[in-house]
């Protein structure tokens, strides 16, 4: 079962075979948007928990524009076009949230003082928490792995909230190691569902939605 298929209502067959080609030959594009959500992520969880000196963390910047944003927010309209909800809200979320990420650390976080800046992050995390939330609700009827990775997203952007309004470098720190649980998660979703579809069979296991 794919990202992309994965929220609706599908009979054992859909479980077990590669979902189908929308009409007019479009393929799955999910796993392109998981993929580069992942590796914006755990891009910046690297550096969040200072495992790489953050010295070089502009290299995230491009990478949420162009890789974690824009691909996202091309395959979050692929995905409505599909009629696929669930994947073109979660795209369409985080997807733009790199963007407003990436435009604000770039073009304006230079002017604002440091204690409004780190106000300014807190609430841009604590907002997109609240998203996440429902998002990570209305993933119980997916698989097992989206729902972890769903909901580990929901508790990083809490304890990075709190880290980036306390201006507390420990707490910023453990939630960059959710960043990267939830970045590696997704790789093993998107690879999934990627190799599903040349080899015409799941091989590697997601598990069974969490609700029925």
């Amino acid at each position: 079962m794919t990202a992309s298929d994965a929220v609706g209502q599908h009979s054992a067959q859909d479980r077990q075979a590669p979902a189908p080609a929308a009409a007019g030959g479009m393929a799955n594009p999910a796993p392109w948007a998981v993929t580069a959500f992942a590796t914006t992520s755990f891009m910046l969880g690297m550096y969040q928990t200072h495992l790489l000196n953050n010295a070089g963390i502009a290299i995230v910047l491009p990478a949420a524009f162009f890789f974690g944003g824009l691909v996202q927010i091309i395959v979050a309209i692929m995905e409505f076009t599909r009629g696929n909800l669930f994947a073109g809200a979660v795209f369409g979320t985080y997807g733009p949230f790199w963007v407003i990420v990436g435009a604000f650390d770039t073009i304006y976080a230079a002017s604002v003082p440091t204690v409004q800046a780190n106000d300014a992050n807190s609430l841009l995390l604590a907002v997109f928490a609240v998203i996440t939330f429902y998002l990570a609700i209305a993933s119980l009827r997916t698989d097992l792995v989206l729902t972890i990775i769903i909901w580990l997203i929901f508790a990083g952007l809490v304890v990075l909230s709190v880290g980036a309004g306390a201006n507390n470098v420990d707490i910023t720190e453990g939630g960059g190691w959710i960043v990267l649980s939830f970045a590696v998660l997704a790789w093993y979703h998107a690879a999934g569902d990627i190799i599903e579809a040349t080899f015409g069979r799941k091989v590697l296991p997601f598990g069974p939605a969490p609700l029925r």
